[in-house]
């Protein structure tokens, strides 16, 4: 994987250029936010922007992996840590507003995870946190892994629904009606069978399609329980 950085260096301004890596990005999100999988190609971008050669963008996002790096940063922007009310309020407003930024961009889960967090708006987010940690006075490794932690799950969460929603997209299905008439079919076979009896037991339950008793928040405040475990407040 080339890890060179889109940071390292700033595009050369053109006189009346059209084009800049603001206006590059904001046609990216726009079109990665269109597609199921959240996939943007080069040319598909130069033609969003009205530009004849793919080539033109090179000159403002330097590659592919540097176009990856301006839109995942784009998305830290939206993520925020309180500040002055300690590190568990710090760390929940981190991952509240994580989720919110990836169940708008979803695509942002998997570039993440693909380039290194070293954008502005990412090392802004990651400094804000571990400045609230600094105070329990505990290793440099373990409040990085505390945030860590945090951003796991607003991440790991975030691929669940991007490939979730890009295989709902591919196989037609808009509704859990859809998912239910698409499985049901397999269901009695599984029963018969006998060897999966307590599956079998909670398909044939009519409520089992209730909303589970976690959800995003409550995962969060159990995972902040455990860390408080490692501190002294």
């Amino acid at each position: 994987m080339n890890m060179d950085v889109v940071w390292s260096e700033e595009p050369a301004s053109r006189h009346r250029e059209p084009l800049s890596r603001e206006r590059i990005v904001a046609a990216a999100t726009e079109l990665a936010d269109e597609e199921a999988s959240g996939e943007v190609t080069m040319r598909t971008l130069a033609s969003r922007l009205g530009v004849r050669s793919p080539m033109a963008l090179y000159r403002y996002v330097g590659s592919k992996d540097g176009l990856a790096d301006l839109m995942a940063d784009h998305v830290y922007g939206l993520f925020a840590v309180t500040r002055g009310e300690g590190w568990r309020p710090a760390l929940r407003s981190l991952g509240g507003s994580g989720w919110a930024a990836v169940r708008r961009h979803p695509w942002f889960a998997r570039l993440a995870f693909s380039r290194p967090p070293l954008g502005p708006n990412a090392l802004t987010v990651q400094d804000a946190a571990l400045a609230e940690l600094a105070p329990l006075g505990l290793p440099a490794a373990t409040r990085m892994g505390f945030v860590n932690t945090v951003l796991g799950h607003v991440l790991g969460s975030g691929l669940t629904l991007l490939e979730e929603q890009t295989m709902r997209v591919r196989a037609g299905i808009t509704s859990e009606a859809d998912m239910a008439v698409t499985t049901e079919p397999y269901l009695p076979r599984i029963a018969e069978s006998g060897k999966y009896p307590h599956f079998s037991e909670w398909a044939a339950d009519p409520d089992r399609l209730a909303a589970q008793p976690q959800d995003f928040d409550t995962i969060l405040e159990w995972l902040l329980s455990g860390l408080a475990t490692m501190t002294n407040g």
